[in-house]
C-alpha cells in the first residue's frame, strides 16, 4: 500500500524488529543520498528514545513506531523548531480525525501530542547539519494505536482504542498519517508560518491556565503564555513582589516537569 501523498511515505521500508528507527535512518543517510519523504517503519523496536533520553515503550505489532527523512534545506537553524511545529500539528490532527469529538487533543511542549491529560504519541527529530544547512532532518514518531495494557511506569499513556474502543489497522493509519504530516510538511515549505504558528499556540497544552510545574527543582505556579520563534516555552510566574508577575523562559524540556 502506498500513501495519498506526493513524497512522504515513498518508499516505506518496513522492518520487522529493529533498535530504533531513527538510529537505523541516520545510518542510512551516511551510506546513501535518500529522497525526501523516506520511512523507516520498525513493527517492533526494542531500543527506541523519546524526549529526555528516556525509551520509547511500545508493544509489538500494536502501535505505530516509524521515522521520516526529511530535507528541510529551506529552513535556516535558527527557525528549525517550525519543523517540530508542522510535525506536531500533522499527528494532532490525525489523532482528532480518528475521533468523533478531536477538541480534547492538544500539543504538549514541544513535541507530545495529549488528548486530555494523557500522552498518546511522541516525536524526537534529530537533525544533519551541513555547515549551517539542514541537510536532513529525521522525525521519528511513536503513536500509541491498539495497545490497553502499558507499563506502569508509564504516568499518563493512552492509545487510540482506548479513547475510541475501536481497532485500528497500523498501515493504514500510517499510510492516512503520512498524508496529514504531509500537508502541514507542505504549508512549511511555503513559508505559511503564520498559520502554523496559531495553529500550534491554539492547540498549547495548558495555556493559559494556572498550574503547578516544577522549574529546575523549584516547584512553582506559573501560566504558559506561549512559545516564541526559538521554540522557547514562555511562562507567567506570579511574584511574591506587589503582585506583580515575572516571565520566564524555558529552553530545554529538561528544565521542566508538568505536575
Amino acid at each position: 500500500m502506498r500513501p495519498d501523498t506526493l513524497f512522504i511515505g515513498h518508499p516505506v521500508k518496513t522492518l520487522e524488529r529493529v533498535n530504533s528507527t531513527n538510529s537505523y535512518a541516520l545510518d542510512f543517510i551516511k551510506q546513501s543520498a535518500p529522497t525526501e519523504g523516506y520511512i523507516v517503519w520498525g513493527k517492533e523496536q526494542f531500543a527506541g528514545r523519546g524526549q529526555r533520553g528516556a525509551a520509547w515503550q511500545s508493544e509489538p505489532g500494536s502501535n505505530l513506531t516509524f521515522s521520516i527523512i526529511l530535507r528541510p534545506q529551506f529552513l535556516p537553524i535558527a527557525e528549525q523548531f517550525r519543523l517540530t511545529k508542522a510535525i506536531a500539528l500533522g499527528i494532532a490532527s490525525f489523532v482528532s480525525h480518528c475521533m468523533e469529538n478531536g477538541a480534547h487533543v492538544k500539543i504538549k511542549w514541544p513535541n507530545d501530542i495529549y488528548v486530555k491529560n494523557c500522552k498518546i504519541a511522541g516525536i524526537l527529530i534529530e537533525n544533519v547539519l551541513e555547515q549551517s544547512i539542514l541537510k536532513y532532518s529525521v522525525v521519528g514518531i511513536g503513536l500509541n494505536v491498539n495497545q490497553v495494557v502499558f507499563d506502569p511506569s508509564l504516568p499518563n499513556p493512552t492509545s487510540l482504542k482506548l479513547l475510541t474502543g475501536k481497532d485500528f489497522n497500523p498501515e493504514d493509519c500510517l499510510m492516512q498519517l503520512c498524508s496529514f504530516i504531509e500537508k502541514q510538511y507542505l504549508d512549511l515549505r511555503a513559508m505559511d508560518y503564520s498559520q502554523i504558528d496559531a495553529a500550534y499556540y491554539n492547540l498549547l497544552y495548558r495555556r493559559g491556565v494556572w498550574g503547578d510545574f516544577q522549574l529546575r527543582g523549584e516547584n512553582i505556579t506559573a501560566e504558559i503564555e506561549g512559545v516564541n520563534p526559538s521554540g522557547h516555552l514562555i511562562l507567567k510566574k506570579k511574584s511574591a513582589i506587589n503582585n506583580s508577575y515575572e516571565i520566564i523562559e524555558v529552553t530545554d524540556i529538561k528544565q521542566l516537569i508538568f505536575l
